[in-house]
């Protein structure tokens, strides 16, 4: 089992990151509602939605949004938040990022860093075949990653803390080009000790430029911030790349 499949499953990782800003994710969003040149109805996947932050902020934007996910939990945790706020134009579904869908879309967004899970290079760069296929031509997709050389120079080793009577411990650090997080999770409410890990790839500017030009997937802009900052390999948070899939593109 890859260490998403289990990771992402469980309780634990919504405990941890239950305080993810959404205040963040709406900002992203009019970001891209500023640059892109997307009409209310267009079609948006949202290509590892996750728990539906992104999904839903689009959703109220008035898109029509489908958003996919390989974790069972997410997509019951989305689902349930669209119920919650009365959203009813959204779909989620469980769905390798890899197996697309049989439909288009005139955008395929992949937000915070949910792209570089894979072990190989080859299986990552796969994921641009699925996007590819999903696109009408000129098409936008939009991929939000982290910068790889700053995570290189200004990694935090290690952070701890607690929430709900549960202490937990991460421990980072940076080997085989990917950045790993091992966090492990103890106290009175947990059996012992639990332990998971996340493990991301780290790809620059060039390489995301070299396998999505291979795919006819051409980059128009990076930013480095949620603010719209030009990118800065040295000192820029994020790696926001614009791209578009070429008029005339075979599939």
């Amino acid at each position: 089992m890859d260490w998403f499949e289990e990771w992402f499953d469980s309780p634990l990782y919504e405990k941890l990151y239950a305080n993810r800003d959404e205040e963040e994710a709406a900002q992203l969003i009019e970001l891209l509602e500023e640059t892109l040149s997307l009409q209310q109805c267009s079609k948006i996947l949202d290509l590892g939605c996750g728990r539906g932050r992104h999904s839903i902020n689009l959703s109220k934007k008035g898109y029509q949004v489908t958003g996919i996910d390989l974790s069972k939990q997410a997509i019951a945790t989305a689902r349930e938040k669209a119920r919650a706020e009365g959203i009813d134009n959204i779909r989620f579904k469980v769905r390798d990022m890899r197996d697309p869908l049989p439909e288009t879309f005139d955008a395929v967004v992949n937000l915070f860093t949910t792209f570089g899970y894979f072990k190989s290079d080859t299986e990552n760069a796969s994921v641009f075949d699925s996007v590819r296929q999903m696109l009408v031509p000129g098409g936008i997709f939009v991929l939000d990653y982290l910068n790889a050389t700053r995570v290189r120079t200004a990694i935090r080793s290690s952070e701890e803390g607690s929430f709900h009577g549960i202490h937990y411990t991460i421990r980072r650090y940076i080997k085989d080009n990917a950045v790993f997080k091992e966090i492990e999770f103890s106290g009175d409410r947990i059996d012992g000790s639990k332990n998971y890990a996340e493990r991301v790839k780290l790809y620059t500017r060039s390489w995301f430029e070299r396998e999505m030009g291979k795919r006819n997937l051409t980059i128009d802009h990076t930013y480095g911030d949620y603010q719209g900052s030009d990118f800065d390999p040295e000192s820029s948070d994020r790696l926001l790349i614009i791209s578009h899939l070429k008029e005339g593109s075979v599939k």
